[in-house]
């Protein structure tokens, strides 16, 4: 798997993917933003791989948030999320 972000300028920038979890995203800012993001090439002609060219200002990296819980907090979330799996449940 590859991924590839790269910076043309300072207002636009050109990524390239072949992880669905980024095709997936770049097709739904596409739906919401059409003006703003420009889709290159599309998996099913480019061997599995989206390019696009895009705002620079879309690229942001950030860190995995952690959370320290007590017992209490971390037996609460158990249990609601026992409830809501029960709740799907058909």
């Amino acid at each position: 798997m590859e991924t590839c972000f790269n910076y043309c300028d300072k207002d636009s920038a050109f990524f390239s993917s072949d992880e669905r979890k980024w095709i997936n995203k770049i097709h739904k800012l596409k739906e919401k933003h059409p003006d703003e993001i420009e889709i290159l090439a599309e998996p099913e002609n480019n061997d599995g791989c989206i390019y696009c060219k895009l705002p620079a200002a879309y690229f942001k990296l950030q860190p995995k948030t952690t959370r320290v819980m007590t017992d209490t907090q971390k037996a609460e979330l158990q249990e609601r999320l026992a409830k809501g799996r029960k709740d799907k449940l058909p």
